[in-house]
């Protein structure tokens, strides 16, 4: 199902060639020459043949016999091509093997045994156009292969009990940045259990992994009358590969029809394994149906779990390209809002993560004072595949906010990913657009466009006392762009503009009260009956700029008051600097027109009065009330309600022009 298995499917393959092709040659001239001249014949022939240095350095013998002659020989090897660190590509330390000597003169090849002790083999690719598997005199048509290599299944050798001992397979490719190494530690073959059996371990891009399989004996593999049973592990740490099932034609791989099972604790771990780039997940557990068409692998109606959410759906990979390409269609009847935290650089919460490293990052990011992700892009594994994947989710379960459901389309092509259509419901209404990232670059380009359309300001009070006071919609903008490694580096040097705009509507007369600092009023509303007030217009309009929000537009404009006053956001320190001060439209005896601050960091902001206001009517009211009435106290705090409606048509044709977008509000 991925292009590293193909690379591992052609290195075993090619490894497989290779012994084969020694074998043949050795069979030749063993059965025509005596042995005293074998060693040299063979070490001459065959250097000759493959422009490298072939040698037996160790014993060699022979044990003639007219139907099945053995062959003992020890210190094989062939030589590498100058550069490698390694300097034979094939050694074996001591290797036997018999063959039926009338089937081979017939065109059969029958190999009753064959056992190797520490056979190693090293296959490289340097870059592109050199490989040392590839030798002068089969260059163009791939002769070894071909002679070597069966087609099909009645093309296989016929095989009877092969041990390997202590074996190694070494694959690296340069141009992939691949380096398997793989160390068999037994395969057996029983013809009575008709059982085939291998075990081993190495490291695939410096992550060690454990592999177990068990399939049908040697002699199924080369008849057609039955599917070839296969159960095969690999496990990485906790990522878990599991495949169970059967193929038609287990050489070519054709005709499968097998469970593929995953587990473990993070899906960005399956990169070592696939080379599909994914984003950082709680534990999860999949499962469905392997297939494979030509070179596209597939996982079909596949479904489990990823955190708390669930998860189903069809993918393909397909690997006729040096690029794999990803294709998938993804359903959730519901995702937790929390297991998409990693496509922005968010680690799952600590309770929900299993990995050790996702736990400590957790813990950090909990402990940190700064809220926005600094998780780096990993842009090789942006650059590794293409992808065009959809995901669909009914219901985002999100404790606080409106979500509703989620459409949206990732499209990843040459280390480009777009995100087109990004569309999530949210508070009866939508918030639609797109997100690109341009990851041809070191130091990525990323741009968001989305609109806000009909937000359902009732939605953002759900299940509170303030709900049933609360109508109209929010259409708002926004409109970013930046550069940086994490998102909170795009962010704190973005430019853009983001506008919000409400025209119409009520909201709890209590909220509006409260920032009014109403003296009189506001306490009996918080334990006794609220009443709503209409609100005339609401605007935010804030020019981003070097990743700082300031305020062009802050106004709130209800029929008991207006609320406005300059508003920065900076992205870069994350702090805002509010200042909103409210105008009562009614004279209130006891209103204190103290302008409410909302200032510090964006994680914890602390929200109370301006201190240099209250500071200055404080004094006054001591100073009265040292030599006055105590009512005279209160007189610094009065104000006579100034508070004028504001013009909103002119304002919201202020927002919009400046958005560069229409807003919808209704």
């Amino acid at each position: 199902m991925r292009e590293k298995r193909r690379l591992r499917h052609r290195a075993m393959t090619i490894a497989g060639s290779v012994l084969l092709v020694l074998i043949i040659m050795m069979i030749g001239i063993v059965f025509f020459f005596p042995e005293n001249l074998v060693r040299h014949t063979l070490g001459a022939q065959a250097s000759n043949k493959i422009g490298r240095e072939f040698a037996i350095d160790g014993p060699f013998r022979i044990d003639w016999d007219w139907t099945t002659p053995r062959v003992h020989a020890e210190g094989i090897r062939i030589a590498n091509t100058a550069g490698s660190a390694d300097k034979n590509m094939v050694s074996i330390k001591s290797l036997d093997f018999s063959i039926n000597i009338w089937r081979l003169l017939s065109g059969r090849m029958v190999i009753p045994e064959l056992s190797a002790v520490e056979p190693r083999i090293v296959l490289e690719r340097q870059d592109e156009k050199n490989a040392n598997w590839e030798f002068p005199a089969f260059s163009k048509a791939n002769a070894a292969a071909s002679a070597a290599l069966p087609q099909t299944r009645r093309d296989f050798p016929i095989l009877g009990e092969m041990r390997f001992s202590s074996g190694e397979l070494v694959y690296r490719d340069a141009v992939k940045k691949l380096d398997v190494s793989l160390k068999l530690d037994t395969a057996t073959g029983d013809q009575e259990r008709r059982e085939f059996k291998v075990s081993g371990h190495g490291t695939l891009q410096g992550q060690n992994f454990d592999l177990d399989a068990t399939g049908g004996s040697l002699m199924m593999l080369r008849t057609d009358r039955h599917p070839y049973p296969l159960d095969l592990t690999l496990s990485m740490g906790a990522t878990k590969i599991a495949v169970k099932g059967s193929f038609d034609d287990p050489v070519q791989m054709k005709g499968i029809d097998a469970t593929l099972e995953l587990s473990g604790h993070n899906l960005a771990d399956l990169f070592y394994l696939t080379g599909i780039p994914l984003p950082p997940t709680p534990a999860y557990k999949l499962s469905g149906a392997l297939k494979k068409d030509a070179d596209t692998w597939g996982f079909e109606n596949f479904k489990g779990t990823v955190g708390g959410s669930d998860l189903s759906g069809n993918l393909t990979y397909e690997t006729v390209n040096d690029r794999g390409m990803v294709k998938a269609n993804l359903f959730s009847n519901k995702m937790d809002i929390d297991d998409l935290g990693g496509l922005i650089g968010l680690s799952p919460k600590a309770a929900k993560a299993q990995d050790g490293e996702q736990q400590e990052k957790a813990a950090e990011q909990k402990a940190s004072p700064r809220l926005l992700p600094d998780v780096p892009i990993n842009l090789d594994r942006l650059r590794s595949a293409d992808m065009d994947v959809t995901l669909k989710v009914l219901q985002i379960h999100a404790p606080g906010w409106p979500f509703q459901d989620m459409d949206a389309r990732f499209l990843l092509d040459n280390g480009v990913l777009k995100v087109d259509p990004l569309k999530f419901d949210m508070a009866d209404g939508s918030v639609d657009g797109s997100l690109k990232l341009d990851g041809t670059k070191d130091i990525p380009d990323v741009s968001s466009n989305l609109d806000l359309k009909k937000l359902s300001l009732k939605g953002f009070f759900a299940g509170t006392r303030f709900e049933a006071l609360s109508s109209g919609h929010i259409g708002g903008h926004i409109e970013l762009a930046g550069r940086g490694k994490t998102l909170a580096d795009v962010l704190g040097v973005s430019n853009g503009r983001v506008v919000a705009v409400m025209s119409g509507g009520t909201v709890s007369l209590l909220l509006v009260r409260a920032a009014n600092i109403d003296l009189q009023k506001a306490p009996p509303l918080f334990v006794g009956p609220d009443e709503k007030t209409e609100v005339r217009c609401a605007i935010a309009d804030f020019k981003v700029d070097n990743g700082v929000l300031t305020s062009q537009i802050f106004n709130i404009d209800t029929t008991a008051s207006n609320l406005s006053g300059p508003t920065a956001i900076n992205l870069r320190n994350e702090t805002i600097d509010a200042k909103i001060v409210s105008q009562a439209k009614d004279p209130s005896f006891v209103a204190g027109q103290i302008p409410i601050t909302i200032t510090g960091p964006l994680k914890s902001p602390s929200i109370g009065l301006d201190p240099v206001e209250a500071g200055k009517r404080g004094a006054v009211a001591v100073a009265l009330g040292a030599v006055l009435t105590p009512l005279a106290s209160i007189i610094p705090f009065i104000d006579m309600g100034v508070g004028k409606d504001s013009n909103c048509g002119a304002l919201i044709a202020k927002a919009k022009a400046d958005a560069g977008a229409p807003v919808k509000t209704n």
